[in-house]
């Protein structure tokens, strides 16, 4: 529901910027907003996953992205949706880290790679659903209320849903045992004690050098994925119509989720066998394949709403492709329980900005 929320807004920006009067330089700086105000609470998502019950963080975060979403929803101005979608980076800030950090301390060096694909598919399958829902309701309407803003209430009603079920059924192995007994926790510290620890985490962790690449890495690989957040209005605007427009998007979400759980299940395979390069040898053959693929989406293929069965087959290697970095790599494999936490946090700051 994460990645549905945020694959909302890009899938209606033609409809939105309509409705708002703005262009696309407009249209981009909502999302803008949103990292801004995500960057700022990294840290303070830091200091919750790494000392709060990561189940209801997450399920907090829900509740507050889909307020916001709700909030989206019902603006009619560019300024209020500029502020929803900031307040909806609060919500999306704080569950990340305790999402990553719940998954690596559930895991082992075997298998973490994998768990983090299996992650990457789930996430994929809800920007399947968030585009789907979004663009195909972007031309309709149901009693005169526009079908964009229907897709935001839709959304944010099923990440309440969602966020009821976490709190309820979910576990925290920090603080459940294997048998769903409550583990025994240490005494709680004084805020400021608690902040001076976190500091100090902070840099412990950006000391390593690992994570010093993985942030350099992580700022220029957000340039392409922010400019993939404009494909729905790239495709609409050569000429396809908004259910050609969905199957696309669709195809290039299945083929990442499908990368991402073979990035994983590789990344895993080529650490036994090569523990210090098989990793990052599968990152720079996903990274390298980026380019040439996209040159030829881009400048190689006509701006022709004829050739989407060519668009599609491009999307959907390029989405094989370019998907294996995250669970192979970047999630944080390679580094100490210890550190989970505030990595998870601090690692999204750099490329939030």
């Amino acid at each position: 529901m994460e990645r549905a929320d945020e694959s909302l807004l890009p899938g209606v920006y033609k409809e939105v910027g309509k409705a708002l009067h703005t262009d696309p330089t407009g249209l981009g700086s909502l999302t803008l907003f949103r990292s801004i105000v995500q960057c700022l609470c990294y840290p303070l998502a830091a200091y919750l996953s790494g000392r709060q019950n990561r189940t209801h963080v997450i399920a907090l975060g829900a509740f507050l992205w889909s307020a916001a979403t709700f909030l989206v929803a019902i603006s009619s101005t560019f300024t209020q949706v500029a502020i929803s979608r900031g307040l909806n980076g609060i919500g999306l800030a704080i569950v990340g880290p305790a999402i990553q950090s719940l998954v690596a301390d559930s895991t082992d060096e075997s298998n973490r790679g994998i768990a983090f694909g299996w992650l990457q598919l789930t996430g994929n399958f809800g920007s399947i659903l968030g585009g789907l829902i979004s663009v195909l309701l972007a031309e309709t309407s149901f009693m005169g209320i526009p079908g964009w803003r229907i897709s935001f209430h839709l959304v944010g009603f099923i990440s309440i849903v969602v966020g009821i079920l976490v709190r309820l059924f979910a576990k925290d192995p920090r603080f459940i045992d294997n048998y769903g007994n409550v583990k025994e926790q240490p005494p709680q510290k004084p805020f400021r004690e608690e902040v001076r620890e976190l500091l100090k985490e902070a840099r412990a962790v950006v000391k390593v050098p690992s994570f010093q690449i993985l942030v350099a890495q992580g700022v220029s690989g957000s340039f392409p994925w922010s400019s993939l957040s404009f494909t729905p209005m790239w495709l609409e605007l050569i000429g396809f119509s908004h259910k050609t427009t969905a199957l696309l998007l669709t195809l290039f979400n299945v083929a990442l989720s499908i990368g991402g759980l073979f990035g994983g299940k590789m990344g895993d395979v080529l650490a036994k066998h090569l523990p210090n390069s098989g990793r990052i040898i599968l990152s720079q053959i996903s990274s390298g394949s980026a380019i040439p693929l996209a040159a030829i989406l881009l400048l190689g293929l006509p701006d022709d709403p004829s050739t989407a069965a060519i668009h599609g087959l491009v999307l959907f290697i390029m989405g094989l492709t370019i998907s294996w970095n995250g669970p192979a790599t970047n999630k944080y494999v390679s580094f100490e329980p210890l550190y989970h936490s505030s990595l998870s946090g601090f690692s999204c700051i750099y490329p939030s900005v």
